[in-house]
């Protein structure tokens, strides 16, 4: 970091811009950055697979770039982290009184557990991490790192009070959209994958029951998900919104999403601007 004072606008944003994976993608983020500041969105979040923090180049220099070009569109971008990060990279940079992780004045990391009250005095809470599905095709420490797995420690910081929003990169459990995809397709996934996968995302959804959103938003599936799921925990029922976003590089994916913090709606719009939905 620079000298400069870091801006956590998140709690002072009425309207806040989430991107699904981005995967180290400079074309598109840019390009979403500037449709978002067209519209007045000053804080971007990318729901996991940020991907920028990579090794095999020279990471730093995009980081640098990215920021630069952010300085010029006014906008602060933070990041939940995904299965798609380099954490021995990534948890070089300090966690700071903030309880964020700066990697530059203008790009944040937000760990999971960590919690903001937001403008409307919503609650916003983040659980980021998830298991690749692909792991048998990875290299331990050059492609895939063991920090992805949510941990027992991950969920004794995210704590069991209730969250009116949770953004993280893994779904819930019992998503029928999302189940239904799963079984109906031959992804090709062998089966020891598929067991660590689904292992990560039964610790997922023990944070997601912790919290009780309102409504949750999250990746991963490089699909769009919108819908409304009741769930039990115990004695307590309760329905969340579960938004998942596609993931970026198309210029007609359903990948974004403009959150009105005070009425807790979306806005989905493609990466140039144009409307596909609203709630």
């Amino acid at each position: 970091m620079t000298g400069e004072t870091p801006r956590d606008t998140l709690s002072a944003a009425s309207r806040i811009g989430f991107l699904g994976d981005t995967h180290g993608d400079m074309h598109h983020i840019l390009t979403v950055a500037r449709t978002m500041a067209a519209r007045g969105i000053e804080y971007l979040v990318v729901l996991g697979d940020f991907g920028f923090v990579w090794p095999g180049h020279n990471w730093s220099i995009d980081i640098d770039k990215l920021s630069r070009r952010l300085k010029t569109t006014g906008q602060t971008l933070a990041f939940v982290d995904g299965n798609h990060e380099a954490f021995d990279l990534l948890y070089k940079f300090p966690v700071t009184d903030d309880g964020l992780r700066w990697l530059r004045p203008n790009i944040v990391h937000i760990p999971r557990g960590s919690r903001t009250a937001l403008a409307s005095g919503a609650t916003l809470a983040a659980l980021g991490g998830a298991n690749s599905v692909d792991i048998g095709h990875r290299v331990p420490g050059r492609s895939v790192w063991a920090e992805e797995s949510i941990t027992e420690a991950d969920l004794t910081v995210l704590g069991h009070e209730e969250a009116d929003v949770l953004i993280g990169h893994d779904a819930p459990l019992h998503l029928p959209t999302l189940d239904a995809w799963l079984a109906a397709t031959d992804h090709g996934w062998p089966p020891d994958g598929l067991k660590y996968s689904a292992e990560g995302r039964a610790m997922f959804h023990r944070g997601f029951l912790q919290v009780r959103p309102r409504l949750y938003l999250g990746g991963h599936y490089h699909r769009h998900i919108d819908e409304s799921v009741t769930y039990t925990t115990g004695e307590t029922e309760f329905q969340t919104r579960v938004v998942i976003l596609d993931e970026g590089g198309s210029a007609s994916g359903t990948s974004q999403g403009i959150l009105d913090v005070q009425t807790l709606e979306l806005e989905f719009i493609t990466r140039d601007g144009v409307q596909v939905g609203s709630a």
